[in-house]
């Protein structure tokens, strides 16, 4: 009966867990490069357990600890037998006599030193080694020894004590550490030196014995200092690990995508680059890249900030941020992929309004008319608004929905056109993993000619990362093809680039980049991504408190830091192939960029998406009647005696000609009518007020603000609309009712007022004071 409780005793001893101590959360490189750890909850560095125990360690523990270790079953006799022999010579007890083995039962029970607990070590030791292999049982060990202090286990020894890989630590090095699981108080800096020398030592010469180092090894070994103070643990990624404890990682050993040089070089280069902004006020700063052929994250420096004043553990990288201009060429590539633009074809810069919207360019001018590419490659906020009035705001929403912004969660109604420009806000993690996806799908477009599911999944951080996707959810059109991206790209290309890039296609060792800045409204946020066909790189600049500030600047401050990066970077061996099967030529109108139509005058074949519609033929060349110099135009009823000529003229609508031949003085205003015909002609519209050379006494309101004074015009067309200008600046345009205020200025004025087919009235009028 005693024989069966205790062979029961035997078999369920152990517990289910031995240690259930916290472990401490360590966040590796892909190389297996330490980047970064967090302590234990209960105060203790304690690495999770190993997965393989270095030789060296091995060699040294057994040869300090237990020398018949791969022949006993858990309790030496030989080494039981030693340790009476010792303590009782010694008439006090300097040897336990415990195997490897019984330590880590006594590691795992805790407990006071005495023979009873010995016992049941000895027990638990037999136990231990019918569970487990020698090889599995050194692992545990060196994963809960302790080395002094709050430091436990091999791997964080080494790295506390030496700032190494325990896999890289010498022999001497080595030695050290497999003395302290014994003796963990002898590590004192400035205290029991010497008797840390002597153990150490007396290690190095038992492997010297056992032939486990040469005679030139130990020599060498003996003049190697011992350990100092613990050293602070590598600290590289602090907000990618903060990411992977929120996610549930905590205590774990976190296997990442980053490559440790880089990671470590360029947090160096960002702490380098902040100090130059820490002089304009601008205190954080965010980066990723991304390997896009693996799709994997190899840099991730989340903030760069100094101190908590300027909220250095915020993850800038996962933080909502205003988007600014960071969103325009998925819209531009979107509408590309249905053919509703191309890169040539003219749209309006010109004064808007939708209900109390206005928008205007950065730097408050209008170009009049514009070719989608300058006016992407310009980051033009006019024609982005009024591109996305056609594409519809929520079908931009599903797509960027598509696209993985899901920081984008309010509906439609709720962003408006500003959407466009600034009204969302998203994350350098969704935009970086949206460009990548752009990048993808050129990629794979060009080794393949076909689309792969996986094009648009997201970037990988950790290594034990799956990439799922539902393929049937690919098959939608929700996303973009390689066709519109390649357009876009191409646009891209010619981003002007801050002024140290700007004479880069002179040098052949220049990389191509297709990048795109935003700066958010109030200049709080500067956004910079470039792509190539092998990297995405991401920067963020701006104050995380939101504080804005004149120098947050898309293209100066996140893009400067974004070429520094992408120069220490491999130029990739070529771009993007053309994906002719989604491309084709079409003649277009030189001057307008619409399918070119009989009465272009000038024409010229460009590559554009297969979509593109086959009805948007030119519109802006009508053919008149001029005199033999073109100085005016004729009706048909009114040439008789006359010499005229047949002319296709190129005619924008009234405003956009107002402003874009301040931009072209090349560009010919329609010829007046020649006065012989104004006999013919009924006046479609006149300025009612105010008279010619009027003169006009400004006033001001008891709130002490001047008062607007009312302008007022009449036309005979019911629907005509009429264009205001005062001093050739834009006052508004009118329609029914033609009434616009305008807060008066003193001195001398003119006021112009054009109707739709450009006929123009001009009046003088003086403001006294």
């Amino acid at each position: 009966m005693l024989f069966l409780t205790f062979f029961i005793y035997f078999l369920f001893c152990l517990p289910s867990t031995l240690f259930k101590a916290p472990h401490s959360t360590i966040l590796l490189s892909k190389e297996g490069k330490l980047l970064n750890a967090k302590i234990a909850d209960d105060g203790q560095w304690r690495f999770p357990d190993v997965e393989k125990t270095p030789q060296k360690f091995k060699d040294a523990i057994i040869a300090f600890e237990d020398h018949n270790f791969y022949t006993h079953w858990g309790v030496s006799v030989k080494a039981i037998g030693r340790a009476i022999k010792e303590n009782y010579t010694a008439k006090k007890i300097v040897s336990g006599g415990s195997t490897i083995t019984m330590q880590i039962a006594r590691l795992s029970r805790g407990g006071k030193r005495n023979f009873w607990n010995k016992l049941i070590e000895a027990i638990w030791a037999l136990r231990l080694e019918f569970k487990y292999s020698k090889k599995e049982l050194l692992n545990i060990y060196a994963s809960h020894a302790p080395f002094g202090g709050n430091i436990v286990g091999i791997e964080a020894a080494a790295w506390r004590y030496y700032g190494q890989a325990p896999e890289d630590l010498s022999w001497s090095q080595m030695a050290t550490l497999a003395v302290l699981p014994n003796s963990p108080s002898l590590v004192r800096p400035g205290k029991n030196q010497e008797i840390l020398l002597q153990k150490r030592n007396k290690v190095l010469k038992t492997l010297l014995n056992y032939g486990k180092i040469d005679e030139v090894t130990y020599e060498l070994s003996l003049e190697e200092p011992l350990i100092g103070p613990p050293k602070e643990l590598p600290s590289f990624a602090p907000h990618l690990i903060q990411k992977a404890i929120q996610e549930g990682k905590k205590g774990s050993r976190i296997h990442t995508t980053l490559l440790y040089q880089r990671q470590v070089e360029f947090s160096e280069l960002m702490q380098r680059h902040q100090k130059n902004l820490n002089q304009n006020f601008i205190h954080n700063a965010s980066l990723l890249i991304i390997d896009v052929k693996s799709n994997e994250v190899i840099t991730y420096i989340g903030n760069t900030a100094e101190t908590n004043h300027h909220q250095k553990y915020v993850d800038i990288i996962q933080a909502p941020r205003s988007t600014g201009s960071i969103l325009k060429p998925f819209l531009y590539s979107a509408m590309m992929q249905e053919g509703m633009i191309h890169n040539q074809q003219l749209i309006p810069d010109i004064p808007m309004y939708f209900d109390q919207f206005s928008p205007q360019n950065y730097d408050k001018s209008y170009k009049g008319a514009i070719s989608v590419a300058e006016a992407l490659s310009q980051s033009l906020n006019v024609p982005a608004v009024y591109l996305l009035k056609q594409y519809g705001v929520e079908k931009f929403l599903q797509l960027l929905h598509a696209l993985g912004q899901n920081k984008i969660n309010k509906n439609a109604d709720y962003y408006g056109l500003s959407l466009i420009l600034g009204g969302a806000e998203s994350s350098l993690w969704d935009i970086a993993n949206a460009y990548a996806g752009m990048v993808k799908t050129l990629n794979y477009y060009n080794q393949t000619n076909l689309y792969n599911p996986t094009t648009w999944n997201t970037i990988q951080l950790y290594q034990t990362q799956l990439s799922k996707i539902d393929e049937k959810d690919m098959k939608t059109s929700s996303r973009i093809d390689a066709g519109a991206i390649y357009e876009v790209f191409e646009i891209l290309l010619e981003v002007n680039r801050p002024y140290m890039e700007s004479s880069w296609k002179k040098f052949s060792s220049s990389h191509r980049i297709a990048w795109k800045t935003g700066t958010s409204y109030g200049n709080r946020d500067a956004w910079a991504v470039g792509c190539t066909p092998d990297y995405v790189v991401a920067v963020w600049a701006g104050n995380a408190t939101g504080e804005g500030r004149p120098s947050i600047i898309g293209t100066t401050t996140a893009g400067a830091i974004m070429f520094d990066i992408f120069s220490r970077l491999k130029k990739s061996k070529k771009w993007f192939n053309m994906p002719y099967d989604e491309l084709e030529k079409i003649g277009i109108c030189k001057e307008s960029g619409h399918r070119s139509t009989l009465d272009c005058v000038k024409v010229d074949s460009v590559w554009a998406h297969r979509n593109v519609e086959r009805e948007d033929a030119c519109h802006f060349h009508r053919t008149i009647l001029t005199d033999l110099d073109e100085n005016y135009r004729y009706y048909q009823n009114c040439t008789q005696g006359k010499r005229t000529k047949t002319v296709s003229w190129f005619e924008l609508p009234p405003l956009q000609a107002y402003f874009y031949k301040k931009n072209h003085p090349e560009y010919k205003l329609i010829p007046p009518i020649h006065p012989d015909c104004s006999s013919t002609l009924e006046e479609n519209f006149s300025i009612i007020y105010p008279k010619y050379n009027n003169k006009i006494i400004g006033t001001v309101g008891l709130d002490g603000k001047k008062k607007p004074i009312v302008f007022e015009a009449s036309s005979i067309r019911a629907n005509e609309t009429l264009f205001w200008h005062v001093d050739n600046e834009y006052l508004g345009e009118t329609s029914g009712s033609h009434t616009i205020k305008y807060f008066p200025t003193p001195g001398k004025h003119v006021l112009s007022v054009l109707d739709s087919n450009g006929n123009q009235k001009k009046i003088l009028f003086e403001i006294l004071q």
